[in-house]
């Protein structure tokens, strides 16, 4: 039986995708969905229009054509409503289509992904909510506050529409130096329990910044975040990490405990927050786990 796809595209994300989406999409029609695709015109805009469709029945799956950020929006667009949710990975670092087996040994094949939302197996992921400034929203993969979040207020947009992933290496270089000069990142409300850190990253799934392992404590499949806090500031320290994440040990390096029903608040007034690879601000967040899932089109045997 066809179904009525929404393909929600975000052209501006990563580099060179606009043909793997058309490829797909294709592909799709070929197998005798009814497919329409979508255009986002600013920040946001993926979540208003998975909103509208979700809400509307206009579509019996959305599909997020771009990167982490965008499957988050068309995700928070579509939360509580009984639309399942579907990846096409044309964004830069694409980790969570690779959580969910859209890119089979790391790879990106428009075949591969059109047969996993064709497969219509389902998984439910489990988000997180994010309060600043009386504002709630909501979360997928991981929340950043401190280094990697500079990180991403140091990545050019132009440097990155041109060159992609690359862009990150300056980015990274110019936070590495600015690292000791950060404020501490304060935390508080799990266990009742409080203090600083040099870095703080609460994680939703395993995979972080690519095929990199962050941690084993968690998964998408399962409510509840791993809080990794990580009290050693500087460049050295920082550089030390990104090994520690590269082996898959970053866990050791931290204090590190699930977060499952609990809240955290975290950041301070000039600390950098990021969520799911997009930059936010400066300030306070409020963290929680979220208990009502999201269903994803998945390729469940990639898992």
């Amino acid at each position: 039986m066809s179904e009525r796809v929404a393909i929600i595209r975000n052209r501006s994300a990563g580099r060179g995708k606009s043909d793997l989406v058309d490829r797909v999409a294709e592909k799709l029609r070929r197998g005798g969905q009814h497919v329409r695709m979508l255009e986002t015109e600013f920040a946001g805009h993926a979540a208003e229009l998975s909103g509208r469709i979700a809400a509307t029945r206009e579509a019996d799956v959305i599909v997020a054509a771009g990167g982490d950020g965008t499957i988050r929006e068309v995700a928070e667009g579509a939360y509580g409503h009984k639309v399942p949710v579907g990846v096409i990975p044309a964004g830069s670092a694409n980790v969570l289509a690779r959580e969910l087996g859209y890119m089979r040994g790391g790879s990106i094949s428009a075949r591969h992904i059109a047969n996993a939302l064709l497969s219509r197996d389902l998984v439910d992921l489990y988000p997180f909510e994010i309060k600043r400034g009386g504002r709630i929203q909501l979360g997928l993969c991981w929340l950043g506050v401190g280094f990697d979040a500079a990180v991403l207020k140091n990545v050019s947009p132009s440097l990155k529409g041109r060159i992609g992933r690359a862009s990150f290496v300056p980015a990274i270089i110019q936070a590495l130096f600015e690292d000791s000069s950060l404020p501490p990142v304060h935390w508080s409300g799990a266990k009742e329990e409080s203090g600083d850190c040099g870095w703080a990253l609460f994680a939703n799934i395993r995979r972080y910044a690519g095929p990199f392992t962050v941690t084993r404590k968690t998964d998408f499949d399962q409510p509840g975040l791993s809080c990794l806090l990580n009290t050693r500031k500087g460049a050295w320290a920082r550089t030390v990490d990104q090994f520690a994440i590269g082996f898959g040990a970053y866990d050791r390096r931290c204090k590190a405990w699930l977060l499952d029903d609990q809240s955290v608040v975290v950041g301070g007034e000039r600390v950098p927050v990021q969520v799911d690879g997009d930059f936010l601000g400066f300030g306070e967040s409020e963290i929680t786990p979220a208990h009502r899932p999201i269903s994803f089109r998945a390729y469940v045997k990639g898992r």
